[in-house]
């Protein structure tokens, strides 16, 4: 069975429970990186 949801109607709150839910692996760190000139920035998800 598919179930749609319609994240515009969702409560906020429980949008997010349902991301976090489903979203497998979950990230266990953010890496983030700075390019040699300090121009660049860059935010990333680690997984073991």
């Amino acid at each position: 069975m598919r179930i749609d949801y319609d994240p515009d109607a969702m409560d906020p709150g429980a949008f997010y429970k349902l991301l976090t839910a489903v979203v497998v692996p979950r990230p266990i760190a953010w890496v983030s990186t700075l390019s040699g000139d300090g121009e660049t920035a860059n935010l990333a998800p680690a997984w073991l």
